[in-house]
């Protein structure tokens, strides 16, 4: 293999950040491309832990050397985020020349800014280094293509190709970050082009529907496009709340990071439905306008979306799960292997939620001498098997995560194995409606602050097998949990790697960013077969359930599809699907 492709990466995102929030001039396309600088002194006397963190990126140079195409997901720094103790608190603390500007951080914190403010001047940042003609074609200074079903250009070799997407509902916020009533003035963009016609947006302030819709045409009239958007992300955002978020930010510490919410909000159903139509009808049962990332949403929030679509007959159009690993449970045995006695309110800086812990689920044994037992990451972040079967069915994308800390572990056998995360009281209530919020037991000050534990630096190494176990249960899932015959492709065609480089992760040592894909490929290579096997050991199944076993030319090519050609025959796809447009007025079922 020549080349690969990524689901999920940000090859920007810690050059947006490492420049001035008010620096709008041109940082260059060389410097925009290459890696973030981190001075000998940052080097030597930063925690190894964190410069792990900095050190797993996907800048434009490593996705050129490492024949990378993709999706480049954009999304706004959070409040919480730079508010939080841990790990960007460490880094800023510091008297050393720092990779990331103070001033970025303090304006999110002070509230000097909207979250769609600093998605456009990121966005801006890549149209920076697309250098194009009169006629829009690529000129030999571009240092990456951006594609677009809507404009006729081909992939380009030495280069990344990359599709953009919006990570996180919050980047439709036009409100100045923290305040429910002061909104962003977007003046700067007047005078940017196709981005001038942002300025109108101003008109659309109460409505993130609305300025979705904006927001696609101006990136549409660009020349570029949108494969997908996350409802939610890391935190709760008071001043839009589209949907309840999985916990899932184990190192960093700020109250926002606690889920808030029952699901869907009624703001972001209308979201979801504003960008099923942007290019067409939903009865015209085509892939349209933009897809739905169920990442980062809340188990209640998940089946939420789903309702919604089958409510409006919308199942055909296909969901994403750009980076995700899976509990390995269905929902029934993941509420059966609830931990009571674990379970405990959890107040905290005045947010109440409730702690949880499950018996993580064994995906397989392995090890010379004594066995390992490699567990799946039981929280709800990851994939239960209806969600599976739900991206199956609609012919969408899983793209498995290459951080560490969404994939599982190992552990010695007879290792307590249980996995803990914090669910809202509403939504505890409706999954375990038998039992008692008020028998359960609050968690002590001294529990409650034992959670800075988390900010602790570790090394979590993880084994290429539980990258491969992830892998291996997606398959079994599809093929065991589907109408037989029920859907046009094979069970690994759904997977693809969404690595989430660049997204200040902890990767996974064997391919630690994007320039060692072709290592990943050879782990992949030795240790998928290792997965299946072990796994039907646990689990049983007959011989021809992973049919790659049986030759070593079926391995490659499922291989070779995971790595890339999923993801490449997927946005073709759509690109050669473009609907025609709706008709004024076309109204959908709400």
């Amino acid at each position: 293999m020549d080349k690969y492709f990524d689901l999920h990466l940000h090859p920007l995102a810690k050059k947006h950040l490492a420049s001035s929030l008010n620096d709008n001039a041109s940082m260059g396309a060389d410097n925009l491309a290459k890696p973030i600088e981190m001075s000998k002194e940052f080097r030597d006397y930063t925690d190894e832990a964190i410069l792990r963190k900095f050190e797993s990126q996907c800048c434009i140079d490593y996705l050129a050397e490492g024949r990378i195409n993709g999706v480049a997901a954009v999304g706004a720094l959070e409040f919480g985020v730079a508010s939080s103790k841990g790990f960007f608190d460490d880094v800023l603390r510091g008297q050393l020349k720092k990779p990331i500007d103070r001033t970025y951080f303090n304006a999110i914190r002070e509230g000097e800014v909207s979250y769609l403010k600093l998605f456009l001047k990121e966005v801006l940042r890549y149209m920076e280094l697309r250098k194009v003609d009169k006629d829009q074609k690529s000129t030999e200074e571009s240092r990456v293509n951006l594609i677009s079903r809507f404009f006729k250009q081909g992939e380009e070799e030495g280069k990344p190709n990359l599709v953009l997407a919006i990570e996180g509902g919050h980047n439709l916020c036009m409100k100045k970050i923290g305040n429910t009533m002061d909104y962003d003035d977007f003046g700067e963009f007047q005078n940017k082009g196709h981005f001038s016609s942002i300025y109108g947006i101003s008109k659309d302030r109460h409505d993130p529907s609305k300025v979705l819709k904006r927001l696609y045409e101006t990136i549409k009239g660009a020349k570029m496009d949108l494969l997908y958007l996350s409802l939610a992300h890391l935190t709760y955002i008071p001043e839009q709340h589209l949907a309840t978020h999985a916990f899932g930010a184990k190192a960093l510490r700020h109250p926002s990071f606690y889920p808030f919410g029952h699901g869907l909000s009624e703001q972001g159903k209308e979201v979801v439905l504003t960008a099923y139509q942007l290019e067409d009808p939903l009865k015209s049962k085509k892939d349209t306008g933009v897809l739905i990332d169920i990442t980062h949403l809340s188990l209640k929030s998940r089946e939420d979306l789903y309702r919604l679509r089958r409510d409006n007959a919308c199942e055909h159009i296909p969901l994403i799960a750009s980076n995700v690993g899976v509990t390995g449970y269905s929902l029934a045995g993941w509420k059966d292997n609830l931990v009571v006695e674990k379970c405990v309110n959890h107040v905290d800086q005045g947010i109440k939620t409730v702690k949880i812990c499950n018996t993580s689920k064994v995906a397989g044994y392995w090890g010379n001498g004594t066995k390992k037992e490699y567990v799946f990451n039981s929280t709800t972040l990851n994939l239960m098997d209806e969600d599976i079967v739900e991206i199956a069915k609609s012919d969408g994308l899983i793209g498995v995560s290459l951080d560490v800390d969404i994939l599982g572990r190992s552990a010695d056998l007879g290792q307590n194995t249980s996995t803990c995360e914090f669910l809202t009281t509403a939504d505890f209530s409706y999954y375990f409606p038998y039992t008692s919020i008020r028998k359960l037991e609050y968690a002590s000050t001294d529990e409650i602050k034992s959670g800075e534990s988390w900010q602790e630096p570790r090394r979590n190494d993880v084994h290429p097998l539980s990258l491969c176990f992830n892998i291996i249960h997606i398959m079994a899932v599809i093929d065991l949990k589907t109408k037989k015959g029920s859907l046009q492709k094979k069970s690994y065609e759904f997977i693809c790697i969404g690595s989430n480089f660049d997204g200040f992760i902890e990767s996974v040592k064997f391919c630690s960013d994007s320039r060692q894909f072709k290592e990943l490929q050879a782990s992949l290579m030795k240790w998928l077969p290792v997965a299946a096997k072990r796994y039907q050991k646990v689990y049983g199944g007959t011989k021809d359930l992973f049919p790659f076993l049986q030759r070593n030319e079926d391995l490659k090519e499922v291989v070779s599809n995971i790595l890339y050609d999923n993801g490449h025959d997927f946005l073709n796809k759509r690109k050669h699907a473009v609907p025609k447009r709706r008709p004024v007025g076309t109204k959908v079922k709400k």
